[in-house]
């Protein structure tokens, strides 16, 4: 039979290393379980943000893309109107050019039905009519020199409309593209063992027993009673 007062002590020793095994095993486990939602938050944070960040991409070319579809039918239109503002300047340079011609014409003819007999009334004539035939050569040049000018500057405003729009293609021209996902494999805190804590608690049993035999009297020792 075990001696009391022995077996108070043992069963004290025990169950206090016991309760420490217990104690120091739970709180490893919330330990481990605070840092596993830790990182668990912290990969939704990751895996939230890259979401976002795609979203936000995309969202931002579709503006880009609208934006420069904007800025090239603006430029479309601006070359359009330059373009019909200079035909229009040239109709009005051929209408001028044929008042004008159509007055030297009637000049002329008037010049023709006024020459008399005589030299010096004849000569008069041919004169006029080489002024009008200088002036009329004159207007046809300078009616092609502003065609000339005209086209040119058409041709100038196209190519620089056709620049203008490639440079604004060129800003769009490579989609948004999403940029590596982050990695899903992560890494958990592995709890404490409950291999360790059997351990810890047979070690709390013996302990318990070591304090018994410790205490009793010759003849009463755990071996003793076995």
């Amino acid at each position: 039979m075990c001696e009391p007062v022995s077996l108070g002590l043992g069963l004290l020793s025990a169950g206090a290393s016991g309760l420490s095994a217990y104690a120091g095993h739970q709180q490893a486990q919330d330990q481990a379980a605070a840092q596993n939602r830790s990182i668990a938050n912290q990969a939704n944070q990751r895996n939230r943000k890259y979401e976002l960040d795609n979203l936000r991409g995309i969202a931002e070319y579709n503006q880009d893309v609208m934006d420069v579809r904007r800025e090239q039918d603006a430029q479309a239109l601006a070359f359009a109107g330059f373009a019909a503002e200079e035909e229009l300047a040239k109709d009005d340079r051929i209408n001028k050019y044929l008042v004008e011609d159509q007055t030297l014409v009637a000049k002329l003819l008037g010049e023709k039905s006024s020459v008399k007999e005589g030299g010096r009334s004849r000569s008069y004539g041919k004169n006029a009519a080489k002024e009008i035939g200088r002036q009329r050569a004159m207007m046809v040049s300078n009616l092609t020199r502003s065609d000339i000018a005209s086209k040119r500057n058409v041709d100038k405003a196209r190519k620089s409309a056709d620049a203008q729009r490639q440079k604004l293609f060129a800003q769009v021209a490579t989609p948004f593209r999403a940029g590596p996902a982050p990695s899903q494999n992560i890494e958990f805190v592995k709890g404490p063992s409950k291999l360790g804590l059997a351990a810890n608690l047979a070690g709390a049993a013996v302990g318990g027993a070591s304090t018994y035999n410790s205490f009793a009297p010759e003849g009463q020792q755990l071996s003793d009673l076995v």
